[in-house]
């Protein structure tokens, strides 16, 4: 193809609107899926990055939405802000601290260096103190003006310096206000718990920053709380905070002396802090664990992509060799690989891709690494996709043989392979192209259904795994209005993908194929 014709061509493409509309839609999702940690704040795995269930930050806008919280915090970092209360024997200091990073991992949000509250406490034993003193307390007011929330966490980041002639210390979190008083933390139950360490015996570290992070969403938080019910409770959130107004939190320091001596501790404490986990949340909302559907509609975006064009390219340039090989050996092989493409086309392709799906996932291999299972599936579209390309490559190549300029060239001495890479390929660029873009939606709507048929076979997000992920847990979920932003994105860009390039392919073969063209 010469200079003046390319450059018609391509002077051609962006006169033509389905053309440029198809290359945009592309554009925009390769740009999301190339600038993907760019573009997010968190791993599309991380679990409540928010509260579950949580609409589209701009759905609140919307009457029925208007009031959901967005993730808060709502206690302060300024102990000014706080007031603290301690026993007859301990002193309190405020003293400016810098939190190392390590104490700062997982809580959510954002803290920086600030004061902390400095307790010095000797507790001499006797009868009173059996149970434990409570020797400091901060308490805070915040007032809440939103419907309830599902979920929240809460807890404080202490630095234990010292600690003698002690039982063992622990801490309390009380929430009190128009929904009641709940005590969130129980010594009795807490104490032997493997997985909520409140308590120095239970594990709280001497000489380093800790933070004590618990979650109503967590039994043994709810069994405090609401007694031996609260240990099935689900979206206890809405028992706790369910009512506008002010509200109370308090984190009190309890030591319990060991028997017939004086306890001292040491202790520096942050102001408590209890972060309301939104229901409105992001650009896509979260899902029924709070992990970031924006996140996951990104990063699936790669997949998509990936699988669509790298399977397209390899069947295109699959099937127009063989295509082409055929069509000029003639004869056995021309009958060989025609023969072998008959049977390819017979074969049950979905079928045949869920089977071969299956034997893959129990790999060890695609286990350990999952994006491997992509690689597999590119390889098995191309074997199974390259044989209908190729006849119809053969059927072209076979009439452009015939022509006169090629018997011209074959009378001339030319060889067989510069017919093909002179006379043939040229010529069947134009079907060659319009292949490539139009063979790339059904490639990414079957990978779309495999991944909705196995949505367990990966961890890695796809948007056929979000609308699997979203059909096991959102098609029932009344309460949560079917959770309609959960699938609806992931199934809007499918669609969008496939129709650009649906769009691009019929541009292309409008250009290369004159009989298409306008007059």
């Amino acid at each position: 193809m010469s200079w003046s014709s390319k450059h018609q061509g391509i002077s051609e493409f962006f006169h033509n609107k389905l053309g440029i509309t198809g290359l945009a839609i592309i554009v925009f999702f390769t740009f999301t899926a190339l600038c993907a940690p760019l573009l997010t704040s968190n791993s599309p795995n991380q679990i409540y990055v928010t509260g579950p269930w949580a609409v589209p930050q701009w759905a609140t806008a919307f009457p029925q939405y208007s009031d959901l919280p967005s993730n808060m915090l709502v206690t302060s970092a300024d102990l000014a802000n706080w007031r603290i209360t301690t026993a007859s024997s301990t002193q309190a200091t405020p003293q400016q601290v810098a939190l190392p990073a390590s104490a700062l991992n997982g809580l959510g949000f954002k803290f920086d260096p600030r004061e902390a509250l400095l307790i010095s406490s000797a507790v001499p034993y006797s009868a009173k103190t059996f149970s434990g003193e409570t020797v400091a307390s901060l308490s805070y007011n915040f007032t809440y003006e939103y419907k309830p929330p599902y979920d929240f966490t809460f807890g404080d980041i202490i630095y234990v310096a010292n600690v003698s002639n002690v039982a063992d210390f622990y801490f309390r979190f009380i929430l009190s206000g128009p929904s009641g008083t709940y005590k969130l933390t129980s010594y009795a139950i807490m104490s032997n718990s493997p997985v909520e360490v409140i308590s120095y015996r239970n594990g709280i570290p001497v000489g380093r920053w800790y933070d004590i992070s618990l979650s109503n969403v967590l039994p043994d938080v709810n069994t405090a709380a609401l007694g031996p019910s609260g240990s099935t409770a689900v979206d206890s959130g809405q028992i706790f905070l369910a009512k506008k107004g002010i509200y109370n939190y308090t984190v009190q320091l309890v030591v319990i002396p060991q028997q017939g001596e004086t306890a001292f501790v040491k202790v520096y404490m942050e102001p408590a802090y209890f972060h309301v986990l939104g229901r409105a949340y992001g650009l896509l909302g979260s899902d029924d664990k709070g992990r970031d559907l924006w996140s996951q509609f990104v990063y699936g975006s790669r997949i998509s992509i990936e699988v669509g064009l790298l399977a397209s390219a390899a069947t295109v340039i699959i099937g127009t060799f063989l295509g082409l090989f055929s069509a000029i050996e003639g004869g056995v092989l021309d009958e060989f690989w025609m023969r072998v493409a008959d049977v390819i086309l017979v074969l049950p392709f979905l079928p045949l891709a869920i089977v071969v799906l299956f034997v893959f996932t129990q790999s060890p291999v695609v286990q350990k690494d999952p994006s491997i299972l992509y690689i597999w599936l590119v390889v098995l579209f191309s074997v199974l996709s390259w044989p209908g390309l190729a006849r119809v490559i053969r059927s072209q190549a076979l009439s452009l043989k015939e022509r006169g300029y090629v018997e011209a060239a074959r009378a001339l001495g030319a060889g067989k392979l510069y017919i093909m890479n002179k006379h043939l390929l040229p010529n069947i660029m134009g079907l060659v192209y319009a292949n490539l873009a139009l063979s790339v939606p059904g490639f990414i709507l079957t990978e779309a259904s495999l991944d909705f048929l196995f949505p367990n076979a990966s961890t890695i997000p796809t948007w056929g795994r979000m609308i699997a992920k979203a059909y096991e847990h959102a098609a029932s979920a009344t309460a949560y209005g079917f959770g309609w932003w959960w699938f609806l994105f992931p199934g809007l860009a499918i669609v969008l993908l496939s129709l650009a390039f649906v769009l691009l392919g019929y541009a292309l073969d409008e250009i290369f194929n004159p009989r298409l063209r306008k007059r």
